[in-house]
């Protein structure tokens, strides 16, 4: 008995000093990964027009019938990488005086100078509407029978003007040269 009595002694001191004693440390286990912060979102920027001024004009096939193209060429507007004016009238109306319209692009390196050329188009001390073509614009109709269009979409500033019609509406051809931009 007194065997077992020391081989309980041994076993129990044995399993107490195992419990007593620091452990060896758990193994490593895979590193967690760190989370990453989902990108700050950044305001998109608009798009550059990389195209030339010559491929936004109006061309005749954007007029009804009877609309004649008198001259279309390229221009110069001060900054502007390209620039191009053309100049179309209703033959349908001769030998009176026809309708006019006169259309120039101008295609700025940047938005900035495209906006700088908006502003310096804005007229003081005139009522205007903003016909909302663009990015920016207005509808000078300060004279009954002349009307002129100014909008800038990017880099690229537009002018319109109608001439000679005091009840024909501008805005059709400003949306056919903001769908030409695009």
């Amino acid at each position: 008995m007194k065997r077992l009595l020391l081989l309980v002694l041994v076993i129990s001191a044995i399993l107490l000093a195992a419990c007593a004693s620091p452990s060896a440390p758990p193994a490593p286990s895979a590193p967690s990964p760190i989370p990453t912060p989902a990108p700050a979102p950044t305001p998109t920027s608009p798009q550059l027009i990389s195209k030339d001024a010559s491929e936004l004009v109006l061309t005749i096939a954007d007029f009804e019938p009877g609309w004649v193209q008198q001259s279309a060429k390229p221009t110069t507007k001060e900054g502007a990488q390209s620039a191009y004016h053309g100049y179309f009238y209703d033959g349908s109306l001769l030998p009176l005086s026809p309708p006019v319209i006169q259309n120039t692009i101008a295609v700025y390196p940047s938005i900035e100078q495209a906006q700088q050329a908006y502003l310096s188009e804005v007229p003081k001390n005139v009522s205007l509407e903003n016909p909302k073509i663009g990015d920016e614009s207005f509808l000078d109709i300060s004279i009954p029978i002349n009307q002129r269009l100014v909008f800038r979409k990017s880099n690229v500033t537009v002018w319109i003007w109608l001439q000679q019609a005091p009840f024909d509406d501008i805005k059709p051809y400003a949306k056919i040269i903001e769908r030409k931009i695009r």
